[in-house]
């Protein structure tokens, strides 16, 4: 019985030992340079993950990116001299963009600069009900310790995942955690049917975006809406949600200092071999947006500053009348209820 004992005791902490070292050298919730292995860091636990980056090195960032999965495309790198964090993560919502930004103040964050994502879903009333903030920022502590985090079986299962290369998920983090849109994600294909947003858009919801900004009043705000398929838009129009859509749009420009939207349609959004859902687009375009965002020259997106409702609207118009003209089919499925941020 002692000799079982010793043996499994032995072991025990050979595998206990063997998980937590392959869990710090590939490294899943970024407590220090993410993947060693492979260089390619995963989204397993974005809202853990990225407390932890900024942790790393509070004092760093003048620059705070705030949104969902599509804001997770804004490369800071490209946003130079500004020293930013790249804080979006999938599924968010203003209400936890408000969560974040208060504890990133209780953890010493002053921005000079805040560029935040606007998607549609966030004047929906109901998305509030979806708030999803782990317990250390509820309570403004740092999250658990990384021996704690690294001897559980998930962080585990996420390493063995990352090192085989085998993520759900059609995009990666590379180096330098800047998102990567992977070769083999696909394309977008209009006739399996696109998104329609919720029946309710409220314009006043914008308050909730000038509630943020309140938590940062020394910081220029940003705002943009992502680039959304011609082929989403085109139904947005017939099932006549575009006017509140475009209403709650245009209200940001009441509570931030800029606000632009690359989802105007264009020639970027009618084409599909550039996205693989019609919301999230490939490296090209995603670079092409945060040099605008950082105030370089191109035509791509529009600046809504000083630009009326009334005009604002003729922009859709315009380019909805020229993509039916081009001949573009019209979706034949459309898919009720709000995506996925």
């Amino acid at each position: 019985m002692d000799r079982y004992l010793k043996h499994w005791a032995v072991a025990t902490a050979v595998l206990v030992l063997g998980a937590l070292a392959l869990n710090l050298l590939v490294d899943p919730l970024w407590y220090g340079r993410g993947n060693r292995l492979t260089g390619r860091n995963y989204e397993f636990n974005e809202r853990v993950s990225k407390a932890n980056l900024f942790l790393q090195d509070p004092a760093r960032y003048d620059c705070l990116i705030l949104g969902s999965s599509t804001s997770t495309i804004v490369h800071p790198s490209l946003l130079a001299p500004h020293r930013c964090l790249n804080l979006a993560f999938s599924a968010g919502v203003v209400g936890e963009f408000l969560a974040y930004a208060r504890w990133l103040r209780a953890h010493g964050a002053r921005p000079s600069l805040v560029i935040v994502g606007t998607d549609f879903v966030n004047f929906d009333p109901r998305v509030d009900a979806q708030v999803d903030v782990p317990d250390f920022v509820a309570r403004s502590e740092p999250p658990p310790p990384r021996w704690k985090s690294y001897l559980s079986l998930d962080a585990l299962l996420w390493s063995v995942l990352a090192v085989l290369d085998q993520s759900p998920y059609p995009k990666f983090y590379d180096e330098r955690f800047e998102v990567v849109i992977r070769p083999d994600a696909g394309t977008f294909d209009p006739a399996g049917g696109v998104w329609l947003p919720p029946r309710v858009l409220d314009p006043a919801r914008v308050a909730r975006f000038g509630e943020l900004r309140g938590l940062f009043p020394e910081a220029r705000f940003i705002g943009w809406m992502p680039p959304l398929s011609a082929w989403h838009l085109a139904e947005l129009e017939r099932a006549g949600m575009l006017p509140d859509y475009l209403r709650s749009l245009h209200a940001l420009t009441s509570v931030l200092d800029e606000v632009y939207d690359f989802a105007v349609p264009s020639d970027v959004t009618a084409r599909t071999g550039n996205t693989y859902d019609g919301r999230h687009y490939g490296n090209e375009v995603n670079a092409r947006v945060t040099r605008r965002l950082a105030g370089q020259q191109d035509t791509f997106g529009v600046r809504l500053s000083g630009l009326p409702l009334e005009a604002y609207r003729a922009l859709y118009t315009e380019g909805l009348r020229s993509f039916r003209a081009g001949g573009q089919a019209s979706p034949s499925a459309p898919v009720s209820g709000p995506p996925v941020p």
